[in-house]
This record gives C-alpha cells, structure tokens and sequence, in this order.
C-alpha cells in the first residue's frame, strides 16, 4: 500500500529530530512558517513528551540571538527551526556572532525542493549559500526532497553535523527540502506517533501527488503570438524599472487594442484602471469555474505569475500556448513551465511582433476574442454587485470587506504596500477596480513579513503621503521601524489588522493536530498591546471598531501629517470561513443567473 508523501514527510522530521535529542539536544527554537510545518509538527509532538523544550518566536533574527544564548548559557548546541526564504537570511546576524565568539548554534531551515529552485517560484531562493560564509559546516537532505533520504544519511547528517558544531563550537547549517503535499491528516499523524515507520526508508512506496517535471525553453528571439486568435494576458507584480512602467502601459493598450483579450492584472502590476479589457474580479472567476470549458488559448504572461492557487492550477492544465515576458530579467521565471521566456521587455515584444505583422486575415478572427472578454466582463460586473451586497450587508469589519472597502475610501492619489500573507491576496481577490485606482506595492519577491514596516517607511520618503496595510504579527516583527518617525520626510498611515497572530495559517490545509496546540505551533498570538506600544514611540493612533467608523478614522489620519496606527480587529478563524463561503455561493449563484460560455 502507498503511503502519503505527507505522513512520509513528518516520520522523517520526526526521526530527525529524534536523533538530534539523543545526540544531547535539548532546546529548540520554532519560527512560524507553512513549508516548515512538519517539523513544526514533529518538534511540538516531541515537546508534548518532554523530550526536549520547545520555545516560538515569530521573528528569526532574535529567535536565533534567544538560542545563541541558550548555547552561550549551557555550553550546548540550541536549534533553530525556520521556513524557506527570507527567514533563512535573518538568521545571519546570530551565526556570525556563534562563529566569532564560538558557541554551538545549529540552523534547520525548511526549503523547496529542486524543481521549484531559480524558476521564480514564489519563495524560493538560493537560501543554502546565505550562512556558509560562517559556519563551520553546511549539509543538506536530497534537493528533490527529504522523503528521499536513507536511514543511514539521515545518521550520519546529523552526526557530522553535531560534531562540526561542538568540536569548534559554531554555528551549522542544516537545509531541508520538502516537496508538498506538507501536512498530515490526522490519520498519518496517528500513524507515525503510534510507531508507524518505513522498514529500511524505502522510496519506492513514495506517492509524489503527481509531481511534475518543469520545461522550460529559453529564447534569445521574440517568441510569436496570433493577436487575431482567442487569448488571454495575465500581468503579474511590475518588476521593471520605475522609467519603463509608462512605456509598459502604453505597450499594453496597443496589444489589448489590437487583440481584444482579456487581462487579469495583480494588485502590483501596475496596471491602470482605465485599461480596456480589464477583468476586476478574475481570481474569483476562476474558483466559480468560468474558465473550465476554455481548453485551447493562447496565455500571454507578463512578469511573474499571480499568487492565485487556482490560476497557477489553471496554467498547468494542457491546451495553453504560453509565452512569459520579462522586463530584462533573464532569470528563469516560470514555476509553471510550459512556456518560453523573452526577457527584452514587454514593449520591445509588442514593437518587434507588430512589425511581423503585414496583413489581417481575411476573416477577423478577433470576433472570438472580444466575445471572450465580453462575457467576462458581464461576469466580472455580476461579481461586483454581489460581492458589495454580500460583504457591506452587516457593517461588520472582516479582511475581504477591508480589502474591498479601503481602496474607495482612500484618495487615489495615495500609494499603498500591501504587507504579505492575507492583505495581498485579499486584495488580489476583493478589491475590485479599487485595486487599480493606485499604485500598490508589496513583497512578492520572497514573500517574506520581516522589514515590512521599515520598507513602507523608506516608499514613503520618495512617494510622500502613503498608506501601508499589515497584519499584527507582520507590524510587530519590525516594530523597531517606528523609529524612523524622527524623519519629517516619512508620512506613513498603517492600518493594522489585528486577527490575534499569523492568521493566514488558518488557511492551510490541517485538519485536526494529533499532538500540540495549533495557535501555539501556528499563529502564535502575542500579549501585546500594539496601542500602548506605538504610543511609546510618541505616535498617534485609532482604535476602529467597524466599517461604519473607517471612514472617519482615514479621514483623520490624512488630517496628520506624521506616522499615524488605526488598528482594526478581525477574527480569522470566521474570515477563513467567509472566504471559502464566498466562493462557493458565487458558484452556486452564478450558476443559476447566468449563462455558461458557449
């Protein structure tokens, strides 16, 4: 019988983790983090056992100073468990302390796994090359994924691991890869807690959720498009120069102008909204089905892909032309694969194939093409209705009615960062045309939470009056920036949304824990009054208790010409549960209002 890569994924961690504690052990430091989940889950099984003390932090850089200490304190190797990306780097300032005053620190860091490495998929960066400056010892599991480690690897990982920390004391490093899915259910967590193993590690029982092979095919010549055949533009977040992104625009209006496609834009993409053929609402298109029936198209992709599991699900599918289009970055950028790269930029694309282009077919093709996007903008103008009905029903503050609410109230003129996690993707989902109304910025290259508050106040000294919209845990994580207030050129307004820790984790895909505490291990609330704390540092604040007093809470901030906080309290528990409704009632109605595609 075929075991789950999932179950397999958290024995391993556990075994790990199990031969780290026999080897002597005892304090481990958790960040929070989903690609890390296994051996979160594993590390609270084992602390559930008093095998060994298990501590969170919601910010790496001081969780590995904490276990510095530890080490400093026992003369013992403390470990430090981190997800992918970003976090991996904050946990350089501690090692190259180990390293100079010789304490024994040990760093577990969760990343992808081969396939998804420099393609540009979300997350995924070179995190293996960041600590070994300074550590002693750098070792890693097989780069397609953990489940494919040997008994006797695993051994002797952690046995020269430990003996490079402690032999001269310092820091090492320890990068694992987890291929998805990352989670186990309740029953593989049973299973492997009431003694399940694989005899021997074997890899052949593996079921790898059918992973697939990523194809790419660079190409130094301005790959072709039929402009009067059916297709589709999807613009992700703008990763040109600040210069380009006029000539970008206008490039766009000509291709929509000459093709009649449809364009899905994110929030950063930089797109106005203005832009003929515009779909506001097309995440949502996509979880209500409207995009099943369509099997052959052509997929123009601007920038990097969308952080929208269904269209990503979507892509994947067969039947797609795909052509990605970069704006100098040369860089694999398609975790998707299928399609071929031009990295010269987008209006160098639309001028060189414009000037291909001698004759229109004798039977304009086109006709297809603007009834698709037609009948998506019928759809996209049903969402818009329904979605303000649905979500303003009650007056009550939930994360979609903020991200549906905010971009109307908010001048136009005024920039807005969009911290990672819920806001991004809510925004991406909820906001409609608002989303368009200005530029948004974000961190979509690693994705990371740390820095957001000191990146939206060095956006502000160059675009002026801007808004920064951030999670609790995202603000506190970087609560030192408040210091840059002493600058009279920051003009920053944040509006928190308090939803009592990472309230994203309640998204992910866990049913019950068998052993430790979900918000414990995940969300992580923090005892802080974040209105106390920001009144430490000599700034102004809000309390809002629901969307009717919004309106004048903004209104009072853009009154003020220094950093203001308003801070708005959500449940994400209820939020989760809302957002998943939406969508299946929108399905539901839609199907019962409207036509299907022909």
């Amino acid at each position: 019988m075929a075991i789950s890569l999932a179950r397999y994924n958290f024995f391993i961690s556990l075994e790990l983790l199990k031969t780290l504690v026999a080897k002597g052990v005892k304090y481990f430091v958790l960040c929070p983090g989903s690609r890390s989940g296994p051996l979160a889950l594993a590390v609270a099984s084992l602390s559930k056992k008093k095998e060994l003390t298990l501590i969170t932090s919601i910010d790496e850089r001081s969780a590995a100073f904490l276990a510095l200490g530890i080490s400093a304190a026992s003369g013992q190797v403390s470990a430090v468990i981190t997800t992918s990306g970003s976090a991996v780097a904050n946990l350089l300032p501690a090692a190259v302390e180990a390293d100079r005053s010789c304490h024994p620190l040990l760093f577990l860091t969760a990343d992808r796994p081969l396939r998804l490495k420099e393609c540009g998929a979300n997350q995924s960066v070179n995190q293996q090359d960041f600590l070994k400056s300074v550590c002693r010892h750098f070792d890693e599991s097989p780069k397609e994924g953990i489940h494919l480690i040997s008994k006797e690897r695993l051994t002797s990982l952690v046995e020269k691991s430990f003996e490079m920390a402690t032999n001269i004391p310092g820091p090492v490093h320890i990068n694992l890869a987890y291929e998805e899915p990352l989670h186990p259910c309740e029953f593989d967590q049973k299973k492997v807690l009431n003694g399940w193993a694989s005899e021997g590690f074997l890899k052949d029982v593996i079921t790898s959720n059918n992973i697939e092979t990523v194809n790419y095919f660079p190409s130094c010549k301005a790959p072709k498009l039929d402009p009067f055949s059916l297709g589709i533009i999807i613009v992700g977040p703008w990763r040109g120069k600040a210069k380009q992104l006029v000539f970008f625009r206008g490039a766009l209006k000509k291709w929509q102008k000459l093709t009649g496609w449809p364009i899905l834009a994110d929030p950063l993409s930089g797109v106005e909204n203005d832009q003929e053929g515009l779909i506001n609402h097309w995440d949502l298109c996509f979880s209500a089905g409207l995009f099943e029936k369509i099997k052959e198209i052509q997929v123009l992709r601007l920038g990097p892909v969308p952080p929208s599991r269904e269209l990503q699900t979507w892509l994947k599918k067969p039947g797609k032309i795909q052509i990605l289009i970069t704006e100098g970055d040369s860089r694999n950028l398609d975790p998707i694969g299928g399609s071929i790269q031009f990295s010269e930029g987008f209006s160098c694309w639309v001028n060189k194939l414009l000037e291909a282009i001698s004759i229109k077919p004798a039977i304009d093709k086109k006709v297809v093409s603007k009834k698709f996007t037609k009948e998506l903008i019928k759809y996209d103008l049903f969402i818009h209705d329904w979605l303000d009905k649905s979500l303003f029903r009650n007056r009550l503050i939930t994360e979609p009615a903020l991200a549906r609410l905010l971009p109307r109230l908010l001048p136009t003129s005024t920039p807005v960062m969009l911290a990672s996690s819920s806001p991004i993707r809510d925004w991406l989902s909820y906001s409609g045309d608002g989303a368009f109304l200005r530029r948004c910025f974000g961190f979509r290259g690693v994705s990371g939470i740390d820095g957001t508050l000191s990146m939206g106040m060095g956006l502000s000294i160059i675009m002026g009056r801007m808004v920064l919209i951030t999670g609790d845990i995202a603000l506190l994580h970087d609560t030192n920036a408040w210091l840059f207030s002493k600058d009279k050129n920051i003009s920053l307004i944040v509006i928190m949304i308090d939803n009592g820790g990472g309230g994203i984790f309640n998204q992910l895909n866990i049913d019950i824990i068998q052993e430790g505490d979900f918000e414990e291990i995940f969300l992580m609330p923090q005892q802080v009054c974040y209105l106390t704390l920001v009144k430490a540092y000599g700034l102004r604040y809000k309390q809002v208790a629901c969307l009717d007093d919004l309106e004048q809470a903004i209104e009072w901030s853009f009154s003020l010409s220094t950093n203001v906080l308003i801070r708005v309290c959500t449940n994400s528990v209820e939020d989760h549960t809302l957002r998943v409704s939406l969508r299946d009632e929108l399905k539901k109605t839609l199907s019962e209002n409207l036509s299907s595609f022909d």
